[in-house]
């Protein structure tokens, strides 16, 4: 019998890599799966949905996309999305900036620096935490952000216009998923939105709960 089960147990383990990446959609039912697949992240590019649940030493909530956003208090300056959200920018560009920066972040290969952002007060306002990755060279190699917002519309068009985001369907009714895509089809920068839990009257810009990880676009 403790043979039979072993094999059971096996035979599990080999299928779930198999549904992964036959059956994509199943990825997108909870933000549980943003710690899982940017854990299995490296700097030469997206691994296998199938390798997320193997990354060892992945701890949920170090890609600043599975715990919940810091609200920054009056010391966080305003920055609009469009004039952080960039690679041209350094590890002293981003200490600068911020008067609290969080960088105990590393990634296999990448130096993350968590900071607060808020761009405003508007409904199409963001506000969370935006986190830098840095590679050994100290290029900037990937930016996630989690955090909410009133209304995502400013937010989806800024990521089409500049990085190319494309919707794609789910079989989550509750969950809007943009991506885009590298050379082979496959996907490398996401931005998923869903309605808030509880959505209050007396709080219009936290409606939606956002998360989108950018990596670096390649030269064409």
């Amino acid at each position: 019998m403790f043979a039979v089960r072993t094999m059971l147990k096996k035979g599990l383990l080999l299928l779930v890599p198999v549904l992964t990446l036959f059956s994509p959609m199943l990825l997108f039912k909870a933000p549980a799966w943003w710690s899982e697949l940017t854990a299995s992240f490296s700097v030469a590019g997206p691994a296998a949905p199938a390798a997320a649940g193997q990354q060892k030493g992945a701890k949920p909530g170090q890609d600043g996309l599975a715990q919940a956003p810091a609200y920054p208090g009056d010391e966080a300056p305003v920055y609009e999305l469009a004039e952080v959200l960039r690679f041209d920018v350094s590890p002293g560009w981003v200490v600068q900036r911020w008067p609290r920066v969080s960088a105990g972040l590393a990634q296999i290969q990448l130096q993350g620096y968590r900071v607060p952002l808020v761009t405003g007060t508007r409904e199409g306002d963001l506000a969370g935490s935006l986190t830098y990755y840095f590679n050994p060279r100290q290029q900037l190699q990937r930016v996630t952000f989690h955090g909410n917002t009133g209304d995502p519309r400013e937010l989806v068009a800024l990521l089409s216009s500049r990085f190319g985001f494309r919707r794609r369907l789910t079989n989550d009714p509750g969950v809007f998923l943009y991506e885009t895509l590298d050379a082979t089809g496959k996907p490398i920068s996401f931005l998923w939105i869903r309605l808030a839990p509880v959505v209050k009257a007396e709080q219009p810009l936290e409606r939606y709960e956002v998360a989108f990880l950018i990596e670096q676009p390649k030269p064409a």
